[in-house]
């Protein structure tokens, strides 16, 4: 069984609402026009806490304090045996506006709250990440 490695991002504000990123709109592209926690592969020879403050800089020119949140096998991205992905997810939170930022993967960012978070689909099955966060079910 291959196994990989990812990072994800959980970036919020001062007002509880969540960065997301959408995905950019290629036919090859998993979730192609998805929303999507910011991160990415973790590089052979780097750490999780690497790969994240590298993929935060690639995306979004962005530099912060992170704080690792969790990890688990990501059912979307694991196959029973043949392949084993392993999702380490992070938080942090944004003292700034995100208009300062630069946006450099995908088509767009905005925040989300949690009722503007029920009424999308994220990709990679990570709508729970969403659920934990907010405390609450998205749904309800």
């Amino acid at each position: 069984m291959s196994a990989r490695e990812v990072v994800s991002a959980v970036l919020y504000n001062a007002r509880g609402e969540v960065l997301l990123q959408l995905r950019d709109d290629k036919p090859h592209l998993p979730f192609a026009n998805h929303w999507t926690l910011f991160g990415g592969h973790v590089e052979a020879g780097e750490t999780p806490d690497e790969a994240i403050a590298r993929e935060l800089w690639e995306e979004l020119t962005l530099k912060l304090p992170l704080t690792r949140w969790r990890s688990y096998v990501c059912p979307v991205r694991s196959v029973d045996g043949v392949s084993r992905t392993t999702n380490h997810v992070y938080r942090g939170e944004l003292r700034h506006d995100h208009a300062a930022l630069t946006l450099r993967e995908g088509q767009a960012m905005r925040y989300f709250t949690p009722r503007e978070a029920a009424n999308i689909t994220l990709a990679f099955g990570q709508i729970f990440l969403l659920h934990e966060f907010f405390g609450t079910k998205l749904d309800e």
